[in-house]
């Protein structure tokens, strides 16, 4: 069996940090300043991730002005998810492949590896980037910095912030592992949760689904969406549904940020949502038909 030992070592590594860190919080408490730190690292690394990493790069729904990228490269760092390279290609990947063996994180070799197993077990897919985001100057600055950048952002202004407020060093890493430890999860449950769990309105020829109760995601909830129309900006592409990612996008064409958002065409969102629709109710007409 394939085990690859750095990443095994640094999730086992990271989940007993996290671990440790409810009862330190428990005997010590934490700081407002901390906590504020670790609520907008959430917040700034998750937007790393969705908007930048998936929306933007991944799958070219918008284009973002030069400094929000670099800005949103650094905050990628706070999740620990890979750097962009690597992200993006096992991205692309899983789309093009979705349930099939050449996808990374194929949901039917089971629930837990499409959550975190693949990261161990198998080896680490060749680096495959299309031609848009080749020399890319801020994929290729972050690559170079990614390490640097990550333990300065997760250790040490985490230690220094417990340092400042009089708490044992320690303290600021096992807060900011418990953090990393979540937001890891979160970004690994849209590989697991989300093809096991909600609904299919958009497209039912692959396993994603929609979890309209799984907000923690930022909007990547939407997973029936994305996959039925995976270059639209948008993930909730109803006006309530909860897409903070979308409304962030929004904001920044607004000032001018952001420009080129693709969004897929009402009458083609109407036209998916009808066909399952009515595949639903020929299903059900035969289910009737069976026992009649």
């Amino acid at each position: 069996m394939y085990i690859h030992y750095p990443a095994l070592a640094m999730l086992v590594v990271l989940h007993l940090l996290a671990a440790a860190a409810l009862p330190y919080l428990w005997s010590f408490g934490i700081a407002w300043p901390e906590a504020s730190y670790h609520v907008i690292a959430y917040l700034l690394g998750g937007f790393g991730i969705t908007l930048l990493y998936h929306r933007a790069w991944a799958h070219n729904a918008v284009k973002l002005n030069r400094f929000v990228e670099y800005f949103f490269a650094t905050c990628s760092t706070f999740v620990l998810q890979m750097p962009a390279k690597q992200w993006i290609s096992s991205h692309i990947k899983h789309h093009a492949h979705t349930d099939h063996d050449q996808d990374p994180y194929n949901i039917q070799r089971g629930f837990w590896w499409a959550h975190f197993e693949w990261i161990i077990f198998a080896p680490v897919p060749v680096v495959e980037l299309p031609k848009r985001l080749q020399n890319n100057a801020v994929i290729e600055w972050q690559d170079r910095h990614y390490w640097v950048l990550s333990v300065f952002l997760n250790v040490a202004v985490p230690i220094a912030l417990s340092i400042g407020f009089g708490e044992p060093w320690w303290g600021g890493l096992l807060l900011s592992a418990l953090r990393v430890a979540v937001m890891c999860n979160v970004v690994f449950a849209v590989n697991s949760v989300c093809h096991v769990w909600g609904t299919r309105p958009f497209t039912t020829e692959v396993s994603a689904r929609d979890v309209w109760w799984f907000p923690f995601a930022l909007g990547e909830q939407y997973h029936n969406y994305h996959h039925a129309f995976p270059r639209d900006y948008r993930h909730g592409v109803r006006a309530a549904d909860f897409d903070p990612t979308k409304w962030l996008i929004m904001a920044f064409a607004k000032i001018g940020l952001a420009e080129q958002l693709f969004e897929m065409p009402q009458k083609r969102v109407d036209a998916a949502r009808e066909a399952i629709e009515q595949e639903g109710r020929s299903v059900e007409t035969e289910r009737t038909d069976q026992h009649a």
